[in-house]
């Protein structure tokens, strides 16, 4: 027996108790003396008496501590409303392959959720798998048991994306403002050289005003409006009733001119940020449509794997092939490396295979067949198909016989694509926004430039300018800073994003030269094909009807059934 076939079903019994005992608070601490189970998986058996000895509080404590990701809850609520999922269950597997995590992350995200949202677990007796139940509203369920769920909820979606938005727009008006601290401190110098006193007064009212209301750049009055004015109240398209925060992002032009200072600087984040959420859904996908069992080249586009060399299909090359490139992957998801007759390695995923779903709805429409077909019309469309069903005494038999038949003649690699990473873009905000972001940039660093020559020379050595203008002398240092860094930082990652993009387009071809070795083989790589698919079998559907243990019923309920289970086994050795 392999050490997951026990380790599997001892966490997931373990966690489906410690559930109930913080349902039940007492009720199994310590466990009940004389607790029996009479079922006919032993193993699972063993597993949930195994875990009545366990205690629960650090657990609970720990659990309680700890909240489950957004992208598990989404997956949850995405599962339970799948048409194929008739009674609203999720196991592991199904979240892992869905959300794009690892087995055991999924495995614990699911039990912080059942223990958070107070959802029920029940133990099929069949595969002894934990097979968790959730409230239709699960976010409410989470907040409604969690302040501290609530709390983060409140923050991602109302507190933070306001607040991230005020961080964005502050380097435009940081900007602005640091331009007009500039200009109007370098005409305040000038004007007080002149040595016309109408003049200078002149140039102070309606220069050296702090507010907006007078400007230092000479526009205005006879010279009509400030273009600055376009900066100042640029629309927002229409969107003036909706919070920012909340408009989606497919027109650049949607980004203002304030917030676009802060792309133009910093970029718009990394655009790979998913790609290991991506890779992990990508390659359950293949795992699960390849029947559990897959090669190295067969995950390779979903990974980065090292440059291709076409010996590698040669059946007459001796030489040691490394596979670590997939080993992340295998390990998240659970597989297990099995070695062929040939020397050939395969994974298996054999949690993987199993699913609370079915595909049998896709298989029917796949063939022509109604959802509503029957076993004789499934049988019929079988032999007809020369398709052998001995065995298959039962409709769910005759289902898995067909969706192993629909997965075969769709098994092939053309419909597979290589999870590719996305090049960086320098910014999405508008050619027109970032040009002017870079313009004032340069402006204010002239600017920045100039006044500092200005307050070097000789005639201020030692003089203190007045008011507002003696704080902007005080503040140059950090002002020039400001205006380096405002030029020097979209230079430097301009030069980085080259460098990254061309690592990006070469990773990104190497792993479509994969997908065309895998199809195009007739060698090594074929033969290991060939095995892997001899290996295969069909996703298992997890019985959520017969149940080992279920955290709905009551103590009292649960040593009814123990009796009755051995009155009924009384009754079978009597018969025997």
């Amino acid at each position: 027996m392999k050490h997951s076939d026990i380790s599997r079903p001892i966490a997931a019994a373990t966690a489906g108790i410690f559930l109930l005992n913080l349902q039940t608070a007492t009720a199994f601490a310590p466990a009940p003396q004389g607790f029996v189970l009479h079922n006919h998986n032993p193993r699972a058996a063993a597993a949930v008496r195994g875990a009545f000895s366990l205690s629960s509080s650090s657990f609970a404590d720990e659990i309680r501590q700890s909240l489950p990701s957004p992208k598990v809850v989404q997956a949850v609520e995405s599962l339970q409303r799948s048409s194929d999922n008739d009674k609203g269950g999720v196991i592991a597997s199904d979240v892992a392959a869905a959300a794009g995590i690892g087995l055991s992350e999924a495995r614990k995200e699911l039990t912080t959720l059942a223990s958070l949202s107070l959802g029920d677990i029940t133990v099929s007796s069949e595969s002894a798998e934990l097979i968790y139940k959730f409230p239709n509203d699960l976010n409410r369920a989470l907040s409604d048991n969690s302040s501290k769920f609530k709390l983060r909820d409140v923050w991602s979606k109302q507190i933070w994306p306001k607040l991230f938005y005020v961080i964005r727009i502050s380097f435009g008006v940081a900007l602005l403002l640091s331009i007009f601290a500039i200009f109007s401190t370098i005409a305040l110098i000038s004007s007080s050289s002149s040595s016309d006193d109408d003049r200078r007064d002149d140039r102070r009212g309606s220069g050296m005003g702090v507010g907006f209301g007078g400007n230092p750049f000479g526009f205005g009055g006879i010279f009509g409006p400030s273009p600055f004015d376009f900066f100042y109240y640029r629309p927002y398209y229409g969107y003036y009733g909706q919070p920012y925060y909340m408009r989606r992002r497919e027109d650049p032009e949607e980004m203002g001119f304030l917030e676009s200072t802060f792309s133009y600087i910093f970029g718009d984040g990394n655009p790979n940020g998913d790609l290991e959420t991506r890779r992990l859904r990508a390659a359950a996908a293949e795992i699960r449509k390849s029947g559990g069992v897959v090669t190295a080249e067969q995950l390779a586009p979903f990974v980065d794997p090292p440059q291709l060399t076409y010996d590698l299909d040669d059946v007459n090359d001796v030489s040691v092939v490394d596979e670590s490139y997939v080993l992340p992957i295998v390990s998240k998801l659970g597989g297990e490396p099995d070695v062929t007759d040939d020397g050939d390695i395969l994974y298996r995923f054999s949690d993987l295979q199993l699913s609370v779903t079915t595909s049998s709805a896709d298989a029917l429409e796949a063939v022509g067949l109604p959802p509503s077909a029957s076993s004789g019309d499934i049988k019929g469309f079988l032999d007809t198909n020369g398709i052998n069903t001995r065995g298959a005494l039962e409709k769910r038999d005759l289902l898995n016989l067909l969706i192993k038949q629909v997965q075969d003649e769709s098994d092939s690699f053309d419909d597979t694509f290589a999870v590719e990473e996305s090049e960086y873009t320098f910014s999405v905000a508008g050619d027109g926004q970032k040009f002017f972001a870079a313009a004032l940039g340069v402006v204010n660093l002239g600017g920045a430039l100039y006044l500092g020559n200005i307050l070097s020379s000789p005639a201020l050595a030692g003089v203190t300018l007045p008011g507002y203008y003696g704080v902007v002398q005080s503040l140059f240092p950090g002002l020039l800073a400001y205006a380096i860094l405002y030029n020097l930082i979209p230079a430097l990652r301009f030069t980085w994003i080259n460098n990254q993009n061309a690592q990006i387009k070469e990773r990104n071809k190497n792993r479509r030269k994969w997908i065309t070795m895998v199809r195009s083989s007739t060698g090594r790589i074929a033969r290991k094909l060939k095995a892997a698919k001899k290996f295969s079998s069909s996703i298992r559907r997890v019985d959520k009807e017969g149940t080992l243990y279920d955290t709905r019923q009551s103590i009292s309920e649960e040593n009814l059934r123990r009796e009755s289970d051995a009155l009924s086994d009384f009754d079978e050795l009597l018969k025997n």
